[in-house]
């Protein structure tokens, strides 16, 4: 093969490598900073059914293992597993208030739709995070909330 050729593919097998790497954000480099560790969402979207506005429901990656937030009327706190685009959550523990009786419907779909989460993305065009059930569905849609 000549030289040209060579330098050709490498330069091609180079550009691959390089837009697979962009192509899906869940998966960082070895020894990178987790994308999610000290990220902040509002949940747009909750199995598909949107959210009542203004419910001000979130999830907070508040450090490496520990999720918190607001599920729209009582805070929760829990664990996290991440392994590259995998990820879980644990028993998720929180406050007890009542609220009118569609934000505690809200609420409890929430908390179903983490039990049900087992893997993340963000979308590369929207900066949008999508939780995923095991058949790859969006159960759970945020957008981040940037630091003020």
């Amino acid at each position: 093969m000549s030289r040209k050729w060579s330098i050709t593919l490498f330069v091609v097998a180079v550009s691959l490598l390089l837009v697979a790497a962009v192509s899906d954000p869940s998966k960082e480099a070895p020894g990178a900073q987790d994308p999610l560790d000290g990220s902040q969402w509002w949940v747009e979207d909750i199995l598909q059914g949107g959210v009542i506005d203004n419910s001000r429901t979130t999830v907070h990656f508040a450090e490496p293992g520990r999720v918190a937030g607001s599920g729209g009327c009582n805070r929760y706190t829990g664990a996290y597993e991440r392994d590259g685009a995998s990820l879980s959550f644990g028993p998720l523990a929180g406050t007890r208030r009542a609220c009118i009786p569609a934000l505690m419907d809200q609420e409890q779909r929430f908390y179903q739709a983490m039990a049900r989460v087992v893997a993340w993305r963000i979308g590369p065009e929207t900066d949008l995070l999508h939780l995923l059930d095991e058949n790859g569905e969006t159960v759970i849609r945020a957008s981040r909330i940037e630091d003020a």
